[in-house]
């Protein structure tokens, strides 16, 4: 991914440069600058903060630090050995996007397959709104910089305008000049915002490949707990089912005794009668 990215940012370099290579082999970039007039230092400061953010965001979504391979190999013993709890215990407060999500996932434990799908989705959208945070200025340093290389020309073509008006038109030289002097701002501007807006792309791209891959695994550990938790539940429910029936088997039998104990006192009541009637 790297490579790729510096592969990339030095063709578009060379071919943005190769256009008025030309006319700047006879003189220094610091004098080309100069005659771009005080919009180039604008130009200069916007390139500087979006180089400033590419590289920040170049080494902050790198797949190793997002993704590390120790922190799940940590989490993977730390739930054969101690459970839910202690796996939660070593994604607590990982700065890694897979942390996070882990620790909203193990946070759920009790709850269902659904819920924790949905736990996992709203973490990750969350990571990813931080992770392309300070690819926005990116972004807009890449659609400004032509604006502002373009506003220089502008500038630059008023002043030549003015100048030929009180030359006069007889010398073109009186008017052209100052034009391809303006037109250095355009082509400045143009040199900043390409290679910027590559950039962001490739780092937008990538920020997105590394939260699917972050998804793909949460959603593959849920399956697997579910997995493992199913064959314990075929057995929980088998034992309460084995149980019900002798629980039923017990009360029959109180229910048969009371009844025998009541035909019992029933019979020795009737027996009571008769003989209180005999003797009479």
């Amino acid at each position: 991914m790297l490579f790729r990215f510096l592969t990339l940012t030095l063709v578009t370099l060379l071919a943005a440069r190769s256009g008025f290579a030309d006319e700047l082999a006879a003189e220094t970039v610091l004098l080309s600058f100069q005659r771009g007039g005080k919009v180039m230092w604008a130009i200069l400061a916007a390139s500087m903060a979006g180089c400033a953010f590419a590289l920040e965001r170049l080494f902050a979504i790198r797949r190793g630090a997002q993704i590390p391979e120790r922190l799940m190999a940590e989490l993977r013993d730390a739930m054969v050995s101690g459970g839910v709890a202690a796996g939660r215990r070593v994604v607590d407060g990982d700065s890694s996007a897979m942390g996070k999500v882990m620790y909203a996932l193990l946070s759920r434990s009790g709850a269902t397959r659904r819920e924790l799908e949905t736990a996992v989705d709203d973490e990750a959208s969350r990571i990813l709104y931080d992770l392309r945070a300070n690819l926005r200025p990116i972004g807009v340093i890449a659609s400004v910089s032509p604006l502002l290389g373009l506003l220089g020309t502008v500038f630059g073509l008023i002043a030549a305008f003015r100048q030929a008006a009180e030359l006069g038109m007889d010398d073109p030289r009186n008017f052209a000049a100052g034009i391809y002097e303006a037109l250095y701002t355009t082509a400045f501007g143009l040199v900043v915002a390409i290679p910027l807006l590559i950039v962001y792309h490739l780092l937008r791209n990538h920020a997105d490949n590394i939260m699917r891959d972050v998804e793909e695994r949460a959603l593959a550990f849920i399956s697997a707990a579910s997995s493992r938790a199913a064959p314990q539940q075929r057995q929980q429910t088998g034992r309460t089912e084995r149980q019900a029936p002798a629980g039923a088997e017990t009360r029959a039998g109180g229910s048969d005794r009371a009844a025998a104990r009541q035909r019992e006192e029933n019979g020795e009541t009737r027996a009571d009668d008769e003989s209180t009637s005999v003797d009479d």
